[in-house]
């Protein structure tokens, strides 16, 4: 039997170590000038593959998960890259190899799919399929290819320079595939302000929330770091997967750290016990200097103003330091997301072999899926998980 795999990433990759157990021959076509190109940027580069907390919750489609996540375990993941000599660490619930490089990871992979033969056509950009009889007919740039099964893990459309560009979806229509709508998923926001350039690499941890004419839409606790264009760090990572889905969207956020700590009274009865202090004086001790520059311009105060003077805006200061407003313009797209939100739909593919309902002999795995999960490693997981799945259970 002769299977293509349409893609040399992380799904791509595990799905040919897996394959090649029979007498078939496996063969992965990559348009890149090398596999694993996504792969080494995974987690900045140290390759946060997987979670302590791993659960179908952590995904936009649980119930479709579910069984590869079982199947697969993040314990399961790490036992296996075990096995093949690479272990394994884990910060703040997130597994990383032991080397916190993504490269030992690529290259204990690369190392299997060598010692198994494994045929790798770089350079190869595939530019239409078709079914003839009971095989497919690939043409490339390269020339045609033949095979009795197709495995398309060519990823989404994030990170188009590693070559997730979304232009397979194109190829997944013909064959007769739904691809829903795709957004950029996992990835910075844009936000209005004035002050974006002077808050530039200020980071404040603590709960931002999200919200869409007042509404609470999600919210998320962790670091988070103002950039020129808006603001970035995991919890909002998080969140910029809803701003595909609502309008007229703000953010809330702590100028404190750790706000969620402390009594809002003891900040305001401390008002009176340092009244002789001047504003700029009293906020020192409570944020970053940067952002004292921020609320004096929006509250319209002098910094060497006496606390004393201030009364009428102990309450607003108070807001500003608990609940800081920015309104949101977008995200900074494709280019900067990890994953895509949307590919194709998940009702034509089968959970617990990733096989196509819509196309006999057809498989879909990994980012190319209308999946996504939250920042952590999930997502990495996944495309493991579905790779190893689609292995387990394969039609030979």
């Amino acid at each position: 039997m002769d299977i293509i795999i349409i893609g040399g990433g992380a799904s791509g990759i595990f799905a040919a170590i897996n394959l090649k157990k029979y007498n078939n021959n496996v063969r992965i076509l990559e348009k890149n000038s090398r596999i694993g190109k996504k792969l080494l940027v995974t987690g900045n580069g140290r390759c946060n593959y997987s979670n302590i907390n791993l659960s179908e919750n952590n995904y936009n489609k649980p119930e479709f998960v579910k069984n590869a996540i079982d199947s697969f375990s993040n314990t399961d993941l790490v036992n296996y890259f075990k096995m093949m000599g690479l272990y394994s660490c884990v910060e703040n619930n997130r597994i990383y190899p032991i080397t916190l490089k993504a490269n030992s990871v690529l290259s204990i992979l690369m190392k299997k799919l060598s010692e198994k033969n494994i045929c790798i056509n770089t350079d190869t950009e595939v530019l239409s399929v078709s079914k003839e009889k009971d095989k497919f007919k690939l043409i490339t740039n390269k020339g045609e290819f033949y095979c009795h099964k197709l495995i398309v893990a060519c990823g989404g459309s994030s990170m188009p320079k590693s070559g997730s560009d979304g232009s397979f979806f194109k190829i997944l229509k013909k064959l007769g595939h739904r691809v829903t709508p795709i957004f950029p998923a996992l990835t910075q926001i844009k936000l209005e302000s004035a002050y974006l350039k002077h808050l530039q690499g200020t980071k404040v941890v603590g709960k931002v929330k999200l919200y869409s004419k007042e509404k609470l839409i999600i919210e998320k606790y962790g670091d988070l770091l103002f950039t020129s264009y808006g603001i970035s760090g995991p919890p909002i990572l998080d969140i910029s997967v809803k701003l595909s889905e609502y309008n007229d969207l703000y953010i809330e956020m702590p100028l404190i750290n750790y706000s969620d700590k402390i009594d809002k009274e003891e900040i305001f009865s401390s008002f009176y016990m340092f009244n002789d202090y001047s504003i700029d004086e009293f906020l020192l001790g409570l944020v970053d200097k940067k952002f004292i520059h921020y609320i004096l311009e929006t509250l319209e105060i002098k910094s060497n103003t006496p606390l004393n003077f201030l009364e009428k805006y102990y309450s607003d200061i108070i807001d500003i330091l608990f609940n800081s407003k920015f309104y949101v313009k977008g995200t900074t797209g494709f280019e900067n997301s990890q994953v895509t939100r949307g590919g194709v739909d998940i009702s034509e593919v089968s959970p617990f072999d990733f096989s196509s309902k819509i196309c006999d002999g057809l498989y879909i795995i990994g980012e190319a899926l209308d999946v996504d999960g939250e920042c952590g490693g999930y997502n990495l997981h996944f495309a493991f998980a579905c790779a190893y799945t689609l292995s387990k259970n394969f039609n030979y």
